[in-house]
């Protein structure tokens, strides 16, 4: 049996883009799209046997129609194929209000064959070309469903994170003991365990996080576990694999170097293998140098921008400089520069000045600063003005000084 596994595709992220005219879309939602349509050719041509998706479908909890217009028409797209779909809810997907639908709630209510939305703690069996699956569903869980409850109205958000904790490791080892051992069985969590490596997914974070430990994920029986939730791609245990895809797009530039793709599982028996499929992904660059000590910054400038790929990629460009240097540096002539190297976006161009240090003041080195008083220190400033004072304005100020000592005593 062959599943794909992908996760956090975050539909509607629209940072460093413009509007693309001939679409009338944004570029940077294109770019989620083509990285989804990329993962799931993949997937079809290897015949996998199920597309199942660890949650945040869009980035958010309500997203516009034409994001569930394209959305949709990727799920037609895996359906027509004939291949089910399993997605599990994100905190990106439920709404924060008790009661109200969450973003792929109409797959369900529609009921539309082959997909099967996990939005609450269960147990489900897929059938598949190559027979049933087992599917653990732990969607991403919210603390309304505790706090509503009479017994927790009191309790502290401490008490209230321990409870859930409880309850979700509780569900796990007891669903974990009613699973059928004839058939493979997974896990699928949106969320966060301990030991991940986290990315740009927690400036983003709609709700706070759970943790959960790796060690109630390690049930007999289970053979993987498709995580969801953290956007860089990582593997926290091989037995089972606990995986964690990572989103299929770079969000900003905190993610320039993680590689983005999607994960292949192959499962025989009750043993699971994986494999990290990498997608091409919009790449972002930064371009950081100290130019202070150049006398020909811009042509040094140039030469550094030549030295980076830049072929549609994001581009922020930061400079330390000297004042005298800034005039230089135009900002219409850097961004030509970085236009006809190639790049997508120019998403920031940064000038960081250097700062004149203060003047040391003549004689305060043979002076303990504690000791003067302030007629002396007005005295030496005085005396280390430029150009020089003359000496009668000098002592013309002291006496003007002498009369506001005396008056302030």
């Amino acid at each position: 049996m062959k599943f794909l596994h992908l996760a956090d595709l975050h539909l509607g992220v629209e940072n460093y883009g413009r509007v693309d005219p001939a679409t009338g879309l944004h570029t940077r939602f294109l770019d989620y799209l083509d990285r989804l349509d990329d993962a799931l050719a993949f997937g079809l041509a290897e015949q996998v046997d199920l597309v199942l998706i660890s949650g945040d479908i869009y980035k958010t909890r309500a997203p516009n129609p034409t994001h569930q217009r394209e959305f949709a028409r990727r799920i037609n797209r895996v359906r027509s194929a004939g291949v089910p779909i399993f997605i599990l809810t994100g905190n990106h997907d439920i709404s924060p209000a008790l009661g109200k639908a969450h973003s792929v709630a109409i797959f369900d209510a529609l009921g539309v064959e082959g997909v099967t939305i996990a939005d609450r703690l269960a147990l489900h069996v897929i059938p598949t070309a190559s027979g049933p699956l087992q599917i653990m569903a732990i969607p991403w869980v919210t603390r309304h469903m505790l706090m509503t409850r009479e017994e927790m109205r009191n309790a502290s958000f401490v008490q209230i994170d321990y409870e859930l904790r409880r309850r979700l490791e509780r569900f796990v080892i007891e669903t974990a003991a009613k699973l059928d051992p004839a058939l493979p069985a997974i896990i699928a969590f949106h969320g966060s365990l301990d030991g991940a490596e986290v990315g740009a997914e927690r400036a983003m974070t709609l709700g706070q996080d759970l943790v959960l430990p790796r060690s109630v994920m390690a049930q007999p029986g289970i053979a993987y576990v498709a995580l969801g939730h953290i956007h860089k791609h990582q593997a926290l245990a091989q037995d089972p694999p606990m995986v964690y895809p990572g989103s299929l797009e770079r969000v900003d530039f905190g993610e320039y170097a993680d590689p983005k793709g999607c994960v292949l599982v192959t499962i025989e028996g009750n043993q699971a293998r994986w494999q990290f499929h990498q997608l091409s992904a919009r790449p972002f660059v930064t371009i950081q140098h100290d130019v202070r000590a150049s006398s020909d910054p811009m042509g040094l400038i140039q030469t550094l921008i030549s030295r980076h790929d830049l072929r549609e990629a994001v581009v922020r460009l930061n400079l330390q400089a000297t004042r005298e240097q800034v005039p230089l540096l135009r900002e219409d002539v850097l961004r030509t520069m970085l236009s006809d190297a190639g790049s997508f976006v120019i998403a920031a161009i940064t000038i960081d000045v250097e700062r004149t240090g203060r003047r040391r003041i003549a004689g305060l080195e043979q002076e303990l600063v504690g000791s003067l008083t302030p007629r002396r220190a007005l005295e030496l400033y005085l005396k280390s003005k430029q150009p020089p004072l003359a000496s009668a304005r000098i002592a013309a100020l002291l006496a003007a000084a002498d009369e506001l000592i005396a008056g302030e005593q």
